[in-house]
Parts: structure tokens; sequence; C-alpha cells
């Protein structure tokens, strides 16, 4: 689950530039008293929407099982969030704070959905979560998790073998389709967690890094990745959910 906290909470984002990992992190451990929730599958398809929304000679081509893909990419989530948030001393969970157990089955599920749909989404997904997964090695895991986790990028390598030989894109082309992914999963953490900060990105498309800021409610990119611009939403529910709260669609423009 994602987690927007309430406009009311401190710490709305600064116009100082910041890494986009670090303007979402802050927010899902930011302290509130109400939050706006986004499940992963929901935050997912804004990826998906991003992606086939941008208009840019920086971006990749991408076809269909690509941008499907994207939108799939956390699709294994949808188990731990269709009933609602886990919740700890009345604060509900941010997907920050699952353990590895937890996330490495969402992580397969989601692998296998994308991969359900091309070959190329079985690799672009895979890939993604091995990123992960190895900069999760890189923190102080229990030995247990550690092993779980080694496992699991284990399999992965032998999975993306296997399904490399199903599909056209060669390693470079894949390895540009993840960076994409990862920026637009990135992108859509940062304007479902409700974040405001001038961030930037880590990855870097023809050698051009990507900054991102806010006029007003216009979310700008530097450079422009999305033509005449773009309206999006996704859905969110209210945490805790009072006797008149109801789901909404938390909107989103974007130049």
């Amino acid at each position: 689950m994602i987690l927007n906290p309430h406009a009311d909470a401190p710490g709305r984002g600064s116009a100082e530039c910041v890494p986009a990992w670090q303007a979402i992190e802050s927010r899902q451990r930011l302290a509130a008293s109400r939050w706006w929730l986004v499940a992963q599958p929901d935050h997912a398809a804004l990826a998906g929407d991003l992606a086939r929304g941008m208009d840019s000679s920086l971006i990749p081509a991408l076809d269909g099982d690509v941008i499907r893909a994207i939108s799939l990419h956390d699709e294994g989530w949808r188990e731990f969030d269709s009933d609602g948030p886990r919740v700890e001393n009345r604060r509900p969970l941010s997907f920050l704070e699952i353990p590895p157990p937890d996330f490495l089955q969402a992580w397969r599920a989601s692998i296998e959905r994308a991969e359900e749909v091309a070959a190329v989404g079985g690799i672009l997904v895979s890939e993604h979560f091995c990123r992960l997964g190895r900069a999760a090695l890189e923190r102080d895991l229990q030995t247990g998790d550690r092993e779980l986790v080694e496992r699991f990028l284990e399999e992965e390598h032998h999975r993306q073998d296997l399904l490399r030989s199903c599909q056209a894109r060669t390693p470079e082309e894949i390895s540009a389709l993840v960076n994409l992914l990862q920026f637009c999963d990135l992108l859509s953490l940062y304007l479902c967690s409700g974040a405001r900060d001038t961030i930037v990105f880590p990855q870097q498309f023809r050698g051009t890094q990507i900054r991102l800021g806010f006029t007003g409610e216009l979310c700008r990119t530097d450079p422009p990745l999305f033509g005449d611009g773009l309206s999006l939403a996704v859905r969110a529910r209210r945490y805790p959910k009072g006797a008149d709260d109801c789901d909404a669609s938390l909107p989103f423009l974007l130049a």
C-alpha cells in the first residue's frame, strides 16, 4: 500500500531538488492522523498510463506488450492490498514496511502475471525486481531474509535466461526498457504519495537526466516528456474511514 498523508500533515515538500526516492520514502514515513491509500496494482496501472502518454524522442519505442507489462508490474500485490492496509499502532503500513517473505511472494506473482502477457514482459518485470533485490542485499537483512532474497535472484536469473530466447530484443534494449519501467514506477509512486518536492530521477535517457517539479497543480518534467500534456487519475481510499468517506480519484496534470 502507498501512503499519501493528509494535506494538513507537515512536510509538503521543498523547492530544493532531491533524489526521487528520497521524496517518496519521506512521505511513506511521515507522521499523520489521516491518509489516502493507493493500492499497488492501481499505482502500477498509473505507471502504465504514464508510459503510454509519453511523447519524447528521449524515450525508447514502446509497444503494447511493454506498456501492458508496466501496467501489471505490481499485480502480485493485489492479494495483500485488496482487503485494506495492514495496521500497526493505528497506522497503516507502507509497502516499505512489508517483510521479505511477503514482498518476495508479491514480486514473484507480479513477474508471472507479466510473463503471461509476453516473454519481454516477464523479463522486464523480473529484472526490475532483481534490481530491487540486489539493493535489498546491500541493507542489513537478517540471515534468513538474506537467503530468501539470494534464492529469488538465482531463480529469476534462470527465468530470464529462458525467456530471452523467446523474444528478439537485445540486452541493451531490454536494459533501456527496464530503466523506463523504473522511471514510470518512481514517477507514479511520487504522484501517489502526494509529494511536492522538486526531484531528480536516477535514470538517464540518451544521456539526459529528468527533473520534475510543480507549478501550481501542474507537474512539469524537465525536459518535457508528455507532449501537449496529460491528465490522469488514480483510485484512492481514505484511512481511517469515516461515515461519509468513500473511495476517490486523485487527479494529476502533467506536462
